[in-house]
């Protein structure tokens, strides 16, 4: 699209979402293990593997940016200047996918059993270590969900990422997604194991206030945006907030991250309060795939919007405007 950020492709925006969904499924699927315990452990480990595979699958993306992807496998050499939020960032989602994995193989009943053949007792220690260890993966995830927002920040003269507003947005939405991909799961579960009616409910929860708090921070986002625009800076800045609410991304802003990704959820997670279980499983699962449809299209937009700020053509503006 004419006028819209190009530097930036695809790949990045993809990783984004997908690193925060797989963090926030994982911090979704601890509460639920530890809430719930044995009784939803196959849904759990699903989760957990499902946030495995969101978390390879966008640290490949993000060493397909390098100039040389296969020697970015060797991470201790690529990623070796820990001055770069990239470096940072990398080692912090390949330490999230460690302990998820861990946590996997402790929660598994098939793996535990296994690993038991060699290390002897493992079984009954394999719970304890599950539970140590998804504390550490949940602090790992909150990290990595951050971090997503904090990657765009932190790349210079683009007005609308260079602020802490965006680490906060894609944190939440990251914790959005992340319950949602849970959600899923647990529909295609919900014949094999009955999760406790209280944690069906703080999932409905989680996404009424997670919502809320998106939509919040959303909107002071772009109003913070669009104010004067009498620097280059600002009117960089009002420009892709422009892009969004009502130029070329309007559609996209408007359609599918606040109707799909935003509304269609709340709506959804409201009505399977009074709905009885059954239709209330199918309501969840079609408001957790309106949340990770509008995650992903956020991510997209947001990059696309990233116009960098140009002090010539700014202060042209400021005088013609």
């Amino acid at each position: 699209m004419e006028g819209l950020q190009v530097v930036w492709g695809w790949q990045p925006a993809l990783y984004l979402f997908l690193g925060g969904m797989g963090a926030g499924a994982f911090v979704a699927a601890m509460i639920e293990y530890f809430r719930e315990g044995e009784k939803c452990r196959g849904t759990a480990v699903v989760s957990v593997l499902a946030a495995v595979v969101c978390l390879v699958v966008g640290l490949l993306l993000l060493l397909s940016e390098l100039i040389t992807p296969l020697r970015g496998m060797m991470m201790w050499q690529s990623f070796s200047n820990f001055t770069s939020w990239m470096t940072f960032g990398a080692w912090i989602v390949f330490a999230a996918v460690v302990v998820f994995v861990l946590v996997a193989v402790c929660m598994g009943k098939r793996s535990s059993a296994l690993v038991s053949k060699v290390w002897k007792g493992f079984e009954g220690l394999a719970p304890k270590l599950a539970r140590i260890l998804g504390v550490v993966g949940v602090a790992l995830g909150l990290c990595v969900a951050a971090y997503t927002g904090i990657l765009l920040m932190s790349a210079p003269g683009v007005p609308l990422w260079n602020t802490p507003l965006l680490p906060c947005l894609f944190t939440v939405s990251a914790l959005d997604t992340g319950v949602a991909l849970v959600e899923v799961v647990a529909f295609v579960f919900r014949k094999k194991e009955d999760m406790g009616e209280g944690t069906a409910k703080i999932l409905e929860i989680a996404v009424v206030a997670l919502v809320v708090l998106e939509l919040a921070v959303l909107a002071l986002l772009l109003t913070s945006m669009l104010g004067e625009a009498d620097t280059a800076v600002a009117a960089a800045a009002a420009q892709s907030a422009s892009i969004l609410v009502e130029g070329q991304l309007a559609p996209f802003f408007w359609g599918l991250v606040v109707a799909v990704g935003l509304a269609l959820p709340l709506v959804a997670a409201v009505l399977a309060f009074v709905l009885k279980s059954k239709k209330a499983g199918i309501t969840s699962l079609v408001g957790a795939i309106g949340a990770m449809v509008g995650g992903c299209t956020l991510r997209f937009i947001i990059i696309l919007a990233g116009l960098h700020a140009d002090p010539v053509m700014g202060a042209v503006a400021v005088l013609l405007g």
